[in-house]
């Protein structure tokens, strides 16, 4: 295992300011918005809205892109999708060769690095953290052929977790709608 400094793994930018660039003549985009990014590391709930073309390339997520959100509690998912643009309060992390994105995501969730954060600063009442912060994260950090077995380990760990919770919740509404059934039609 070596430790290593994020930004030395890594290019770290800031997502799009997207709000300067509406333009309802321009071309539809999806851009990943802070609610976009769950704590599950799932993608989904995406902002749709008609921007110009003036803004650089790099605010495109592509694949394997690590996202960050840059408020608490600094959500982290890595990007399948390629072509979404990506706002602003979002870290980008795209990695150098020799780094696995999905073992790199799951180590950005871990208590440890929620820690450090803490400890750059990102405390207050609604804390979050700067791409300063972000760049000086440490990371133990395994041989490429380790960092894939584990971030297919984890990926198959959270699958589980999301279907589990899928069920519970499954069984919630199936109980609540037996109990509606003995009601009856209110009448």
């Amino acid at each position: 295992m070596q430790k290593r400094i994020l930004n030395d793994i890594a290019e770290i930018i800031s997502g799009l300011s997207y709000r300067r660039y509406l333009d309802e003549s321009g071309k539809k985009y999806k851009i990943i918005v802070q609610r976009s990014i769950k704590g599950d590391g799932k993608l989904s709930d995406f902002e749709e809205v008609n921007l110009n073309d003036n803004f650089k390339e790099r605010y495109f997520t592509q694949e394997n892109d690590v996202l960050m959100k840059m408020t608490y509690p600094y959500d982290v998912v890595c990007v399948k999708e390629p072509n979404l643009v990506i706002s602003d309060r979002i870290a980008i992390i795209r990695l150098k060769k020799g780094y696995d994105s999905e073992f790199i995501a799951h180590m950005l969730t871990n208590a440890h690095i929620k820690k450090q954060l803490h400890e750059l600063g990102g405390s207050g009442k609604m804390p979050h953290t700067s791409l300063k912060e972000i760049k000086q994260l440490k990371l133990n950090i395994p041989d490429l052929n380790t960092q894939i077995k584990y971030g297919e380990l984890l990926n198959t760990i959270n699958d589980k977790i999301f279907e589990d919770q899928r069920k519970v919740e499954y069984d919630r509404h199936l109980k609540e709608a037996i109990l509606n059934d003995l009601w009856g039609d209110g009448t």
